[in-house]
């Protein structure tokens, strides 16, 4: 019984990560298609420059951290999604890559409400909101395989 409830929840996981994966094209797509100043609270490396020092960085080392972040939410939803495909070949690694997600894009929300909320209201939000649907994803991939796991046990 344990045991189907995750492999339905797994399931329903599939959804919601192609609903992220077409929430971030909707996100990403239009800004590099069309020029400035065409959506332009969805271009959030462009108001990094705007951003004062931010805990003694600068905008130059702010813009380098946010691809090594986007770096490590490629990863980590790369193996998230691997571990729902592949599941329960990839659990362990799932089980690590959305503890560390929580812990990354929790930070991440923080980031944008209470940071970048100061440089740009709109943009802030919507990307905050995006985080949090992260977080949520994140939060529903760790539930999944702890569960998993446990029926496994089973």
């Amino acid at each position: 019984m344990m045991k189907q409830n995750s492999l339905k929840q797994i399931k329903l996981l599939k959804l919601f990560y192609l609903f992220i994966l077409a929430l971030t094209a909707i996100l990403v797509v239009p800004t590099h298609i069309f020029p400035q100043p065409y959506f332009m609270s969805f271009r959030f490396p462009y108001y990094l420059e705007m951003m004062p020092i931010f805990l003694g960085v600068s905008w130059p080392m702010t813009f380098e951290i946010y691809h090594y972040v986007l770096y490590a939410l490629a990863i980590i939803g790369s193996f998230n999604v691997l571990g729902i495909i592949f599941y329960p070949r990839f659990k362990q690694i799932t089980l690590f890559s959305s503890l560390v997600g929580l812990f990354l894009i929790s930070l991440m929300v923080l980031f944008f409400f209470f940071v970048f909320l100061r440089v740009n209201h709109s943009t802030a939000i919507i990307y905050g909101l995006y985080s949090v649907v992260l977080c949520i994803a994140n939060f529903l991939t760790f539930k999944a395989f702890i569960a998993g796991k446990e029926a496994l046990r089973e």
